[in-house]
């Protein structure tokens, strides 16, 4: 089975989040379940093209923008598994500072930086005569193909046997734009309609993904059954519904070649589950990096994340001055709305003994947080999956989060099961409920005996990717399925 991974960000080329994760490991670990997996991916003029050996394949292609034509070049490199990752570079597009938006919002045109991506990718695929049995999307930027496939290019014998897999990463982000966009899909406006792409008076890129592929997926079980909910479903739960005996939950594995903290090399010490004494190295040099008082018996709560609402961070701006008061240092490291940088700075100005910020993304101290950090939290509003929580665990480092999407399907409650419980969960959105799970983390942390017994339980998790292979190739085998049948 071949298989054409096609994304907006990919690990270690580009990366804004946890989908450029799940595309950077997936064909990796496709492989050892028999899957033979390529890769393509915008070339952002970030991309560091001589570390990466990236060079040009000696294709161009020309792509239909309502009435005129924009020219697409592209580049490859040989993927670490042995496949192709394959960059359609186009300067107009691609040559910014930032993926998709500024600080001050999106970019005005990603309707037609995205709308040129998707056909990039399959004049790409038809100008060098490339045959795959699924092409595998991920995320809005890519969700025209599954519409381009069924449509515009239903009749290139090419695509006959193709079949299409949609991934929701994270539904909240949709690529809503104005109908006047329309026109530059090249679609006809029959396509502007409920049941197609029109959402509210927008084109829904997201929706085209989820009205036409052959099969959906999300990134943990829990979430594909919230986001066919009102509460979870961001106005697309009927179409989720619908399409309900097409949607399946794969649960994203972790690379613990990447995190582990027995061969971590930004760790100070490294440990393991047989010997935790590396942690108590790990904690100073934490406390040190932050600038904070030595001490061993206070809890330090660590915290990596974009700063915004969908984290939870509106909770825990509404409990702060009660967090100060507990014995109990924050550590913080992400960037996001500005309200949220400006609430851990002013906690830390109120309080440089118990709260510290950095305001930035480091990928070197992201690690040195998991490893020398006592817990770990994620109040989200809503989580499809969540990576944080799963390298916490590994780390030792105890999860404290809210029990929605994928959070839930990875953490179970100390209080609520003690026999398997490896972290603390609260249920409602609510900054009490909050409160509570932090003060009852802090309650466990004291009794050291069975701290150790929780931070072990929480090591022995695996959350791999092999599990997670296994059921992709099965949906991948049940679109190839549906296509033969259509």
């Amino acid at each position: 089975m071949k298989v054409l991974i096609v994304s907006s960000e990919i690990v270690p080329y580009a990366k804004t989040g946890g989908l450029a994760d799940v595309t950077g490991t997936l064909p990796k670990v496709l492989k050892g379940v028999g899957v033979e997996a390529d890769c393509i991916m915008p070339k952002y003029s970030l991309i560091d093209d001589g570390k990466f050996g990236i060079k040009p394949a000696g294709v161009k292609v020309k792509v239909p923008l309502g009435h005129r034509e924009e020219e697409g070049e592209i580049y490859e490199t040989e993927g670490e598994w042995g496949g192709k990752v394959y960059f359609v570079k186009n300067d107009r597009y691609y040559d910014r500072e930032y993926l998709y938006a500024t600080k001050d919002g999106d970019y005005v045109d990603n309707a037609e930086r995205f709308i040129f991506f998707a056909r990039a990718v399959l004049e790409f695929l038809l100008k060098t005569e490339s045959k795959y049995d699924i092409i595998h999307c991920n995320d809005w930027q890519t969700g025209l193909i599954p519409v381009y496939i069924k449509t515009l290019y239903s009749g290139h014998p090419l695509f006959s046997e193709t079949a299409t897999v949609f991934t929701v990463h994270n539904l909240g982000y949709q690529g809503l734009f104005w109908s006047h966009d329309m026109p530059l899909t090249g679609l006809g406006w029959e396509m502007f309609t409920p049941k197609a792409l029109e959402f509210y008076g927008k084109i829904n890129f997201l929706k085209g993904g989820l009205v036409f592929s052959d099969v959906i997926t999300t990134v943990s079980e829990k979430y594909a059954q919230e986001i066919q909910t009102e509460e979870f479903g961001f106005g697309l739960e009927g179409v989720l519904f619908e399409r309900r005996e097409d949607l399946y939950g794969i649960l994203n594995g972790v690379d613990y070649e990447v995190w582990n903290p027995e061969i971590d090399p930004h760790l100070v010490k490294n440990y393991s589950l047989s010997d935790l004494e590396g942690k108590k190295e790990c904690k100073k040099d934490l406390l040190s990096r932050y600038d904070l008082p030595q001490d061993e018996d206070t809890p330090v709560i660590g915290v990596v994340s974009r700063l915004v609402a969908q984290k939870g961070f509106d909770l825990l701006h509404e409990i702060g001055e009660k967090l100060a008061a507990l014995d109990v240092r924050f550590v913080v490291l992400g960037t996001g709305e500005r309200k949220y940088e400006e609430f851990f700075l002013e906690m830390e100005r109120k309080y440089p003994e118990k709260f510290r910020a950095r305001i930035t993304y480091d990928e070197v101290l992201a690690h040195k947080i998991e490893g020398g950090a006592d817990m770990f939290l994620m109040p989200s509003r809503y989580e499809p999956c969540g990576l944080n929580q799963i390298y916490s665990l590994r780390y030792g480092t105890i999860p404290i989060v809210r029990n929605t999407g994928g959070l839930a399907d990875t953490v179970v409650d100390v209080d609520s099961d003690r026999d398997r419980g490896t972290g603390f969960t609260f249920d409602r959105y609510d900054p009490g409920e909050l409160f509570d799970a932090i003060v009852r983390a802090i309650s466990w942390y004291h009794k050291k005996d069975e701290w150790e017994k929780i931070v072990k339980r929480a090591m022995s998790q695996d959350f791999s990717w092999d599990r997670s292979a296994r059921k992709y190739r099965e949906v991948y085998e049940k679109a190839l399925s549906k296509k033969r049948w259509s």
